[in-house]
């Protein structure tokens, strides 16, 4: 039961599970300082776990992820991240952030680790997203939109419905490109970042009827947001 639910963990985040086995309590404290942003806290109980099961990886990992997020030394990460490497194995989690790590100086080799790491979990959202970005940012249309439609409607940000829509409109895919524009509008529709935007691609194109409307949209709110800031002067 103890190696079943251990293989468990090791393939979800811990903020995303209940913990039902009466793992040590540092875990448990861990994952809760993680859930309520007390990262660095959490650190502390982590390393405490380390240094009581120094034989269990998952331990390390949890660590270098947490480590990562409040930017502890490279060669801290780096060292906790190779310890937890020689005791897990084509771990989806690992491979994540054994890539976040090294994105800033070796993008290409953090791609090989997020396609990794999608192959053996292509639901693997935060994976998507970091390869999807990537992707992008070499202009490599096919992989970026591949892994751009297998990212569910809920886990999208602006950010990167913007960088997919700027690759969309380089590539001359116009169509697909006022698809996502009017999908970030529809649930964003009071953004006027969003809304110029939208206008601007429709001038951009000639479509100046709908970018007529647009505008219309964008005057009507800040109408409506000079009608609510003059009752405050």
């Amino acid at each position: 039961m103890k190696a079943i639910f251990f293989i468990f963990l090791l393939f979800f985040s811990p903020v995303n599970v209940v913990l039902t086995f009466d793992f040590p309590v540092e875990y448990q404290k861990a994952v809760s300082l993680i859930e309520s942003g007390k990262r660095r806290e959490a650190a502390v109980q982590l390393k405490e776990l380390i240094r009581r099961y120094p034989d269990w990886g998952l331990f390390y990992l949890e660590y270098v992820a947490n480590c990562i997020y409040i930017e502890c030394p490279k060669d801290e990460i780096k060292n906790y991240l190779d310890k937890a490497e020689s005791l897990i194995d084509n771990n989806p989690r690992l491979l994540f952030y054994k890539g976040l790590f090294l994105e800033s100086e070796n993008p290409d080799e953090s791609l090989r680790l997020y396609d990794k790491a999608i192959s053996l979990r292509p639901t693997y959202m935060e994976a998507l997203i970091r390869a999807c970005i990537l992707y992008s940012d070499k202009g490599d249309y096919t992989s970026a939109l591949s892994y751009y439609d297998a990212i569910s409607e809920g886990n999208k940000n602006s950010a990167l419905v913007l960088k997919i829509v700027d690759l969309l409109v380089k590539k001359g895919d116009f169509d697909r490109a006022e698809k996502e524009l009017l999908w970030l509008v529809k649930n964003n529709p009071t953004n006027q970042l969003f809304l110029f935007k939208l206008h601007d691609f429709y001038n951009s194109r000639g479509d100046r009827d709908k970018a007529k409307v647009i505008m219309k949209k964008i005057n009507n709110l800040s109408t409506h947001k000079k009608r609510i800031m003059r009752p405050l002067k």
